[in-house]
């Protein structure tokens, strides 16, 4: 496939008019866009979250519609099958900057050094603090700290309380007494004047943000089931020969499911239909390449 990107015509003709119908103001982005949400907390054991983290997913799926949740852990660990070994902690960065809100359950040391992370200046306000009530009301530095410098900046609703039990992390306790004021918080999408996209704004080359990522889970919408390297190759004849941070990108689009990674390295959309808003026909550059597919590499198209 990757030699048919390089060298095929119509290929080639496709992704310029998808690059040109950006150029001319033909991609827009959606009126409602979701709220990306960051959640942050325990781990019961290395590969299992805590019971709270676990009910707060579930909850969102069916409740929340207009957000979707992500876990660190599943970035990194898609990081980690593709051989990627970067500083864990800066990933962990560029991710909260990524996010619309963090969550943070406060259930052990770690969330606890999480939230004095978070708590700086240009992340405090997207900050929504899940906390133990037996310790509201105490004088600690937690409450007079981080707590209170959220307070100032979001207002006292983004600081739930509820009575944890000291087990909460490996069986379920009454986390579902949060779920009222999580919902108020997040239940509307973040509601924006539909724009045209310029190229600039979604090259994965300069940026990691929400638009370039919803800009790569369409390409991979468009062309899919695509490997890394193939869809590196579209992104050249899109942007030109740039350093691109792909590997973030898929790595933040797996971690809140909106695309699956096969054993065999195949990237594909699961969400069904493009982020942006196409105003031409792109069922010519995706039949471009499904037909492709179904010549040249039929075993893929099984992935659908």
């Amino acid at each position: 496939m990757l030699n048919l990107i390089r060298n095929k015509r119509n290929i080639r003709d496709r992704i310029a008019v998808l690059r040109d119908s950006i150029n001319n103001s033909k991609v827009y982005s959606p009126k409602d866009v979701s709220k990306f949400v960051f959640l942050c907390g325990a781990n019961k054991d290395k590969t299992n979250i805590s019971e709270r983290r676990k009910a707060l997913l579930e909850f969102s799926e069916a409740h929340l519609p207009h957000t979707q949740f992500f876990l660190a852990e599943k970035m990194f660990s898609t990081l980690q099958d593709e051989e990627h070994r970067g500083n864990l902690l800066d990933i962990e960065n560029e991710i909260s900057r990524f996010a619309d809100h963090i969550v943070l359950v406060l259930e052990s040391p770690s969330s606890f050094a999480e939230l004095g992370a978070f708590s700086h200046k240009q992340l405090r306000d997207k900050l929504i603090v899940i906390n133990d009530s037996a310790f509201e009301k105490s004088e600690s530095f937690i409450n007079m700290g981080p707590l209170k410098a959220i307070e100032e900046a979001s207002g006292k609703n983004n600081i739930i309380s509820y009575k944890m039990r000291p087990d909460g992390i490996n069986r379920l306790d009454s986390i579902g007494d949060v779920y009222a004021q999580l919902y108020d918080l997040l239940k509307n999408p973040i509601k924006g004047r539909p724009h045209a996209i310029d190229l600039d704004s979604c090259n994965p080359s300069n940026n990691f943000n929400k638009q370039s990522a919803m800009f790569i889970h369409d390409l991979i919408y468009f062309t899919g089931p695509i490997t890394h390297k193939e869809l590196a190759e579209v992104a050249k004849l899109l942007f030109g020969d740039e350093n691109f941070k792909l590997k973030e990108h898929v790595a933040i689009l797996g971690a809140f499911g909106s695309i699956t990674r096969n054993p065999g390295g195949l990237y594909k959309s699961k969400n069904g239909k493009p982020y942006y808003a196409y105003k031409f026909d792109i069922n010519k550059l995706i039949s471009t390449f499904r037909n492709h597919l179904l010549k040249d590499y039929p075993e893929r198209l099984c992935e659908y």
